[in-house]
């Protein structure tokens, strides 16, 4: 019963991240540095109340008419059976109104900016959510996931190294606590309680909790999570265009600015090298004396040596800044005299983790990335709790918690 169970589970786990990746609408090329803030930090979580900033820029710069929406979700990204009503006060569907055209760029660009709460809406209830953007004939553009957390529930978290010796130098194991005072008023057979780990805000890279592995009184006690231990992230820093540093190799000005980047071999096989990084994360380039819509872009150049060439393996530039997600956008090409996979791609200027990914041809639906697995690496597991009575129309995120494993315990 528990080989069954377990294959439940792994075939649950799957289908939860491939169907992530094909609920996730494409961005098209022309819609750069799409972003959720809260108080000027990228996030993809944010407090009930709290005022969020959305943004993102247009490259063909004409000033359209954008039209916004918000939609609940569940804990599995699929659409909620909630009303607007449930979940908004006032109504959405309204034009984004804060629109600026780049000043003194050489890649020409509208900037476009939307805050919530506003005059026109405010979110009301926890949960997962979308904001989708769509022009004035109900053309959907693109869509950003965020996470709206009611703090009702105290999560503890920790990490430490797997006691395998198959796995201990390469995974991280969690170990996370729910309290409450009396369990059984969220964890019964009239509800369901769902657990989702996410690690460096990559929806690709989490898991679903269904089952506690011990249930008291006061505590729900969830153990023996596993996650690829991964490596840090490269990065590159462009905001001052024109420098290099060591990442960057070179800069010119070619009609626009161009930014080529050293040479990126695979980690795989190496031993662990400490990396400073943001998990993942971007931080657009800003001045107290400059205007967000100063900032230029830059082609920028990637150069990435595998230790062993696939064939027909496609591979990708994947972060935070395009969601982790793959596409003919962030795919580079191989070039086969000089054994190397190359791109070039437009960042405005500013400050990027990235990693190389590629889809295992074993399984389609599932992301790998290269760098090898290492139980030292720095990252950032974030922790939702979501609930859902027998008579509610959604599930509600009424716990979190956040935890570096720079606090791991050997």
């Amino acid at each position: 019963m528990k080989f069954y169970f377990k294959i439940f589970n792994l075939y649950f786990l799957l289908f939860f991240v491939a169907n992530i990746q094909s609920q996730f609408l494409r961005v098209p090329q022309n819609i750069k540095s799409v972003r959720v803030q809260y108080n000027g930090t990228n996030t993809k979580f944010i407090n009930l109340g709290d005022t969020i900033e959305f943004s993102f820029d247009d490259l063909e710069a004409d000033e359209k008419y954008y039209y916004y929406q918000i939609t609940h979700h569940d804990y599995d990204w699929n659409p909620s059976t909630a009303k607007k009503s449930d979940y908004l006060e006032g109504f959405d569907d309204n034009r984004i109104k804060v629109v600026k055209n780049s000043f003194n760029t050489l890649v020409p660009y509208t900037n476009y900016k939307l805050r919530i709460p506003n005059n026109d809406l405010k979110i009301k209830a926890s949960g997962n959510y979308s904001i989708s953007i769509h022009l004035s004939n109900g053309e959907k553009i693109f869509e950003k996931y965020f996470s709206v957390i009611d703090q009702q529930y105290q999560i503890q978290m920790s990490i430490s190294r797997s006691n395998l010796i198959d796995n201990i130098d390469s995974v991280q194991k969690l170990k996370i606590i729910l309290n409450c005072n009396d369990c059984s008023e969220i964890y019964n057979n009239s509800s369901e309680l769902k657990i989702i780990v996410i690690k460096n805000q990559n929806l690709n890279d989490s898991k679903i909790l269904n089952k506690p592995k011990f249930i008291m009184s006061n505590s729900l006690i969830y153990d023996d999570i596993i996650f690829s231990g991964g490596n840090e992230f490269l990065n590159f820093d462009n905001s001052k265009i024109k420098q290099t540093n060591y990442r960057i190799l070179r800069s010119s000005l070619e009609k626009i600015y161009n930014t080529y980047l050293v040479t990126d071999m695979d980690r795989t096989n190496d031993v662990y090298k400490y990396g400073p990084d943001v998990n993942g994360n971007f931080k657009l380039n800003f001045s107290a004396n400059r205007d967000e819509i100063e900032n230029d872009y830059a082609k920028v150049h990637f150069k990435f040596k595998p230790d062993k060439i696939v064939d027909k393996r496609d591979i990708y530039v994947i972060g935070n800044f395009n969601n982790f997600q793959i596409n003919s956008y962030n795919k580079l090409n191989f070039n086969s005299k000089k054994m190397i996979y190359e791109g070039s791609f437009l960042f405005k200027q500013g400050f990027y983790d990235y990693i190389y990914g590629y889809i295992d041809t074993k399984n389609q639906n599932k992301l790998e990335t290269y760098g090898g697995n290492f139980w030292q690496t720095e990252n950032e597991y974030q922790v939702l709790l979501f609930h859902k009575k027998i008579n509610d129309k959604f599930f509600k995120i009424i716990g979190q918690n956040s935890l570096s494993s720079t606090q791991i315990n050997n």
